[in-house]
């Protein structure tokens, strides 16, 4: 039998009072790594994602589920709030607990759980731990080498400090949402999902690998405060560097870029069949040869010869009705034979895929098995979106070192209050009768 793979931070915990996906997303990354993330929950306000469909179907099996006291809580038209398919894939690979934060014994226990945890992690508004008196410098007393990131959507200094935020607020405030869409007189059409949200994860699972690394060269713990709108300003890229030195406003251009010499350059209508009529293939063409490669993939029409063509220069500067003649010709083609066709010519080109095409159809996507099946307690096997990347030597997969999908409500009272902070059953249910856990 072959040597198990360590996990890359097996032995790192963390307590995470995260939500929504901005928040819980950079703990799922780390809990893919291997770190054992302790996600706290109280009833009276759950996770939104836990309301949020597609709902997974109830199991046979689902005894454990039935059996626990979910009291009190309005869940409308949902079964159970262990059935949320965007909850599960966006906590897999943790564990779960409840605790009433509000508490003032719920904080004590929230302290006990630091002081066994490397890192703190929390996503509420800037203030909220410093009214429950667990500011950094209280965490730092309870466990001095402790990793504290604060997670609020606009940071923890300025004038907007009290402000709400959602990965569509700080996108909007970003400036993404204003660069997006087509040309005026049409509005900015955004991003159709919250992309700032897992930018936001991203920056925060960096910023605490950054701060463990910091660790262990020193041993010293560290504060992190990283807001949710500032990656989306970086990613705003050339737009910034061109008004800072030319003062230019940015110009939205649709599915072209104002800034990458390129023509053909966008997605273009292809033929659908049946339910699928609304189908279009990306095409970004940069180079004489990709150019002559084009042409001789559209039969060498006699249009493509002429010298409003005849260079990139000439084609940029003719870009609508390049982009007119070249539609023409796409709509009549199937996407993927269209795609298979281009790229064996040397052009870049690629499907704009469904969730269909993505989850049942892309070859290199089943290849990698992106989609991992992991346990779920209640509902079974649960397929879940896997890492996007895999080390050689190192065991790295989204089910954490729970091996699982996302926990119930609850599900690891057990392991953490009496094996990891040692409370006995008797304690548990005294603390359960007076709504701490």
């Amino acid at each position: 039998m072959g040597v198990k793979k360590r996990r890359p931070l097996e032995g790192v915990r963390i307590a995470d009072l995260t939500w929504l996906l901005a928040g819980a997303g950079g703990p799922r990354l780390l809990a893919s790594l291997g770190a054992e993330v302790i996600r706290i929950e109280w009833r009276d306000r759950l996770d939104f994602l836990r309301y949020m469909p597609p709902f997974a179907s109830k199991r046979e099996r689902a005894e454990k589920a039935e059996a626990m006291d979910l009291t009190g809580l309005d869940t409308g038209k949902v079964q159970s709030v262990n059935r949320g398919g965007y909850f599960n894939d966006i906590n897999a690979g943790k564990y779960g607990i409840s605790l009433n934060m509000k508490a003032p014994q719920g904080r004590e226990l929230f302290k006990k759980l630091v002081a066994v945890s490397d890192v703190v992690v929390e996503a509420f508004t800037a203030e909220t731990m410093q009214k429950w008196g667990l500011g950094y410098d209280t965490l730092k007393a309870i466990k001095p080498d402790i990793i504290y990131m604060q997670q609020p959507g606009w940071g923890y200094q300025g004038p907007y400090v009290k402000y709400a935020s959602y990965g569509p607020i700080a996108q909007a405030v970003s400036g993404l949402t204003e660069q997006s869409g087509l040309p005026a007189p049409h509005p900015p059409a955004g991003w159709g999902f919250s992309y700032m949200d897992w930018s936001g994860a991203y920056y925060c699972a960096m910023t605490i690998l950054m701060a463990l690394y910091y660790k262990k060269r020193t041993g010293k713990g560290q504060y992190l405060d990283c807001s949710q709108v500032e990656p989306g300003i970086g990613m705003t890229g050339t737009a910034v560097l061109d008004h800072a030195v030319n003062g230019r406003h940015y110009q939205r251009t649709g599915n072209r870029s104002p800034y990458t010499p390129a023509a053909p350059h966008g997605a273009y209508p292809c033929a659908g069949q049946g339910a699928e009529k609304d189908r279009w293939i990306a095409l970004a063409v940069t180079s004489e040869e990709e150019w002559q490669a084009l042409v001789r993939v559209m039969g060498n029409p006699d249009w493509a010869a002429q010298g409003r063509f005849v260079s990139l220069a000439e084609r940029i500067k003719h870009q609508n009705e390049l982009d007119r003649l070249v539609s023409a010709w796409t709509q009549e083609q199937a996407p993927f034979g269209l795609q298979e066709r281009l790229q064996a010519a040397g052009v870049p080109a690629g499907v704009c895929q469904t969730a269909q095409d993505r989850i049942e159809q892309d070859p290199q996507l089943k290849h990698l098995n992106w989609l991992l099946p992991l346990e779920h307690t209640e509902i079974g096997t649960w397929p879940i979106k896997d890492i996007p990347f895999h080390f050689a030597n190192g065991q790295v997969s989204q089910g954490g070192p729970t091996e699982r999908a996302a926990p119930c409500y609850a599900e690891d009272n057990e392991y953490v209050y009496k094996e990891l902070l040692g409370l006995s059953q008797a304690e548990m249910d005294a603390f359960q009768d007076e709504g701490v856990i």
